[in-house]
């Protein structure tokens, strides 16, 4: 039986994380709420350090490290977000980094990790980067890999303390799924706060690998067709899947094209700069309302912002394409 994460745990991750991290602002989502005729109120992730949450679990990781990093390799295969993330903590901890990414990642995150000093791997696609990882590690390279590690999850955990302090009343909250690591680590702190809270995950229909192993009860290697790399997980790992099990009331499945227009909903009616995996969650809360109680008090994790007008522009001519 898979070992869940323990709520001290994610106590002892924000005293570790105190003071290294941003405590992101909570702002009422009015238009949002205008629309589902509830409450809403938006977890602003995406003015973290690294521009998404992905800081939080990867400084827990790191500073919960021992030895001497510059006597170690680390690999990592990253869609965009997670990749900054430890790029930028490499940096800090003067660490030897090589980040793998598919060709689908944003421009400016790959730019943005050479910038910063790592290395980066562009591979075919995201099966063949964590193929090629695997044949790092062979090599002698340290994996970091957010969609097993506990200590990122328990990281990413703090996030959901600072929300529920914040809106103590919240019912139900959104959060999107790449590899489960965010799920996994809010879910426990909330559930510990709050036992009658609700949790909802969300994926694109072309990256549910989430959604397909709760049907299956099991991991399910899928094909990653979605344009969202931050969300595009082949398998998801046993550990995350368990949390899902025990936490998540359901994961609501949006399509690309609906995560286009959330994000622009974002951009238009919250004023607010944010990227696809962000946008997907307003069709998803949109989607869900009516099986909520009239007396629900939504929350959202905006979870990251890491676009360019190139990236948005981009995906709008997509779009329109479709």
């Amino acid at each position: 039986m898979t070992t869940l994460i323990e709520f001290n745990a994610v106590l002892a991750a924000a005293e570790r994380l105190a003071g290294k991290v941003i405590r992101t602002p909570t702002i009422a989502g009015s238009r949002l709420a205008e629309k589902i005729q509830r409450p809403v109120f938006l977890k602003l992730e995406n003015t973290q350090l690294g521009g998404s949450f992905k800081a939080r679990g990867v400084l827990n990781k790191f500073l919960s490290l021992k030895g001497d990093f510059k006597e170690t390799r680390f690999v990592a295969v990253s869609g965009g977000n997670f990749g900054i993330a430890i790029a930028e903590a490499a940096k800090i901890f003067g660490a030897n980094v090589t980040i793998i990414m598919p060709p689908s990642a944003p421009a400016t995150s790959v730019e943005r990790v050479r910038d910063l000093g790592s290395t980066v791997i562009i591979e075919t696609d995201v099966h063949a980067a964590f193929a090629r990882a695997k044949v790092m590690v062979d090599e002698g390279y340290v994996v970091i890999d957010d969609c097993n590690d506990s200590l990122i999850a328990e990281g990413h955990g703090t996030l959901a303390l600072e929300f529920i302090a914040d809106c103590p009343e919240l019912t139900d909250v959104f959060i999107a799924v790449g590899g489960g690591g965010m799920l996994a680590g809010a879910a426990t702190a909330l559930k510990a706060i709050k036992p009658d809270i609700r949790i909802w995950g969300v994926e694109t229909a072309g990256a549910s690998s989430m959604h397909q192993a709760l049907r299956a009860g099991k991991p399910v290697n899928i094909d990653v067709t979605s344009i969202i790399s931050t969300l595009g997980v082949p398998i998801i790992d046993e550990m995350m899947l368990a949390h899902a099990q025990a936490y998540a009331e359901d994961i609501v499945v949006v399509s690309d094209q609906e995560a286009i227009d959330g994000m622009l909903a974002f951009g238009e009616q919250a004023k607010l700069w944010v990227e696809l995996a962000s946008g997907a969650l307003i069709p998803a809360v949109i989607a869900t309302a009516p099986r909520l109680p009239s007396d629900a008090v939504i929350g959202i994790v905006v979870c990251g912002g890491n676009i360019s007008h190139r990236d948005m522009a981009k995906w709008v001519a997509y779009s329109q394409e479709q």
